[in-house]
């Protein structure tokens, strides 16, 4: 449990006690990250949308996650399947007017809709560049058949499509993954 900005957040995760998993031999993770390769990765299954992700991802040293090759899409894909948010949040309150008048504003946010990457097409639609570094998202993730830019789309890893990635509004609240490289 952590708080930022006011709000508390929990991380779930699926990972050993001892902070590693999946990782190459000798390399380490915070606890409650995932490890893959160089990288150490972390759930947020608290909803944002993109911009506010990727300000939680910052405050913990990492960004929202950049996928260098098909490999570490895979491998995502294969991480989220397993330890992904369940659908069903409960958001609001039981509130009283008075002791004869009272309502309940409890709604259910029941869609998963995914989880954030790093990636937008804000600056130039239709081109899709990770945030770090600005370099274009350059291996083949997107399918143009799927793929609808708006003025301020943003991707995510798509629950509904196997977490395949996918463009929505970048307002749009979803959970996310954060991702810190590991020094050499």
């Amino acid at each position: 449990m952590f708080r930022a900005y006011g709000i508390q957040f929990s991380w779930k995760t699926g990972i050993p006690s001892n902070g590693t998993s999946m990782g190459v031999k000798g390399e380490r993770c915070s606890d409650g990250y995932t490890t893959f390769h160089k990288s150490c990765y972390l759930l947020n299954n608290q909803v944002s949308s993109w911009i506010e992700a990727n300000q939680m991802c910052l405050m913990f040293g990492g960004s929202l996650i950049e996928v260098d090759d098909n490999e570490e899409y895979s491998f995502i894909q294969g991480y989220l399947n397993e330890h992904g948010q369940e659908e069903g949040i409960l958001l609001g309150a039981f509130l009283t007017r008075n002791k004869y008048n009272s309502y309940d504003s409890t709604t259910e946010y029941k869609s998963n809709p995914g989880y954030w990457m790093g990636a937008d097409s804000i600056e130039l639609p239709g081109h899709w560049f990770w945030i770090q570094g600005k370099h274009s998202v350059d291996f083949t993730i997107l399918d143009s058949k799927e793929i609808n830019v708006t003025d301020s789309s943003c991707l995510y890893f798509d629950k509904k499509n196997m977490y395949q990635a996918r463009n929505i509004g970048c307002h749009t609240l979803m959970y996310s993954i954060c991702e810190k490289k590991i020094p050499a």
